[in-house]
């Protein structure tokens, strides 16, 4: 009777080990999406010029900070990036090529870093395309991934 409890149990835990592995990845697979999806939101966001809706992707903290490429390129609280991106899209609308993204988390706080390029279209519909980065912060509230923290980047120019 020892022998096959004992059986069973060796036999048992290598398979709970085995579920709980997977059901983890894919916990970490569904939040990964998620914030993938966030990511999407925001470009198209951008690349409509819609401020309202960019700035939606945003936590309610008065402590959340978007940050440029130029030292004097620090906007905190909503009221401020708001006015910085109200300044951009009038005449401008960008749009992000992610050709690497990385996503960690922990919770309810996300770490992202995205490479690839940024592309400024005027309103003439000439269009500029640079090497871009950024990384960020997200938290989640309310079943929604939120930026806390956004820092742009152009790596190896202006």
């Amino acid at each position: 009777m020892k022998k096959n409890i004992l059986l069973q149990l060796a036999f048992l835990i290598p398979f709970s080990i085995i579920l709980s592995s997977a059901s983890a990845q894919n916990s970490s697979d569904k939040v990964k999406n998620e914030i993938s999806e966030t990511l999407k939101l925001f470009n198209n966001a951008a690349q409509n010029a819609n401020t309202d809706q960019m700035m939606s992707l945003f936590d309610d903290s008065e402590n959340i900070m978007f940050i440029g490429s130029d030292s004097a390129e620090i906007w905190k609280g909503k009221d401020q990036i708001k006015g910085h991106l109200n300044s951009i899209f009038p005449n401008e609308s960008v749009s992000l090529e992610m050709k690497r993204i990385d996503i960690d988390y922990n919770d309810n706080t996300a770490w992202v870093f995205v490479d690839g390029a940024i592309i400024i279209s005027n309103g003439t519909g000439k269009k500029i395309k640079t090497p871009y980065r950024f990384t960020g912060v997200m938290v989640k509230k309310h079943n929604e991934w939120k930026w806390r923290l956004f820092n742009g980047s152009n790596p190896g120019g202006k």
